[in-house]
C-alpha cells in the first residue's frame, strides 16, 4: 500500500468523523486512557508480584483517577496548543474542531507513548512524533478546512511544542 493511498484513507476517515459529536470522541479518548493505565496497572502487579485481592481496588482506583486526571489534561493543553497556532493561520472555526483534532491525534499515540515509555527506543520515539503530527495535520485538514501550508505549519508547530514537553519520557529519561 502506498504511502498515498494511507494518506488518503486517514483524510477519508476524519471526513465520516467530522459531523459526529464530540461527545463520543471524548468517550472514544478516555476509553483509551483507561485501557492504557489499567495495562500499566497490571503490569506494575505483575513485576510487584502482587496478588489480587482487596487491597488490589484501592491502588487500582488511584491509578485510574490520576490517569483520568492526566489523560483530561494532556488533551486539554494539546487542544489549546493546537488553537493558539490555528489563530496565526485565521481559522475561525470553533474550539470544539480544535479538541475533536486533539482527540484523534491523541487516541492513537497514547498507547505508542507508552510503550516508548516502557522499552525506550529511538526510533519508536520518532516514529510517535512523526505520527502525532500527520494526525493532527489530516485533522486540521479535515475539521479546519484549512490549506495544506496553514495545516503544515499548525501541526509541525504543535508536534514541535509537544516534543518540547515530553522530550524527557520521550528520550527514555523520565
Amino acid at each position: 500500500m502506498s504511502s498515498n493511498n494511507i494518506f488518503n484513507t486517514i483524510i477519508r476517515s476524519f471526513e465520516q468523523l467530522e459531523g459526529k459529536p464530540l461527545r463520543n470522541d471524548l468517550f472514544l479518548y478516555f476509553g483509551i486512557v483507561i485501557l492504557v493505565y489499567f495495562a500499566s496497572f497490571l503490569m506494575m502487579l505483575h513485576e510487584g508480584g502482587a496478588a489480587f485481592d482487596v487491597v488490589f481496588l484501592l491502588p487500582f482506583t488511584i491509578v485510574l483517577t490520576i490517569g483520568l486526571l492526566t489523560g483530561a489534561v494532556v488533551l486539554l493543553a494539546t487542544s489549546l496548543i493546537e488553537h493558539f497556532f490555528l489563530l496565526f493561520v485565521d481559522v475561525k472555526k470553533s474550539f470544539e474542531m480544535t479538541m475533536k483534532t486533539a482527540v484523534y491525534a491523541l487516541s492513537v499515540t497514547i498507547p505508542l507513548f507508552w510503550a516508548v515509555v516502557l522499552i525506550p527506543n529511538v526510533w519508536l520515539s520518532a516514529l510517535l512524533i512523526i505520527l502525532f503530527i500527520l494526525l493532527t495535520f489530516c485533522g486540521i485538514r479535515v475539521f479546519h478546512s484549512v490549506s495544506i501550508d496553514r495545516a503544515a505549519f499548525v501541526s509541525l508547530a504543535t508536534g514541535a511544542v509537544m516534543l518540547f514537553f515530553s522530550y524527557r519520557w520521550l528520550a527514555g529519561q523520565g
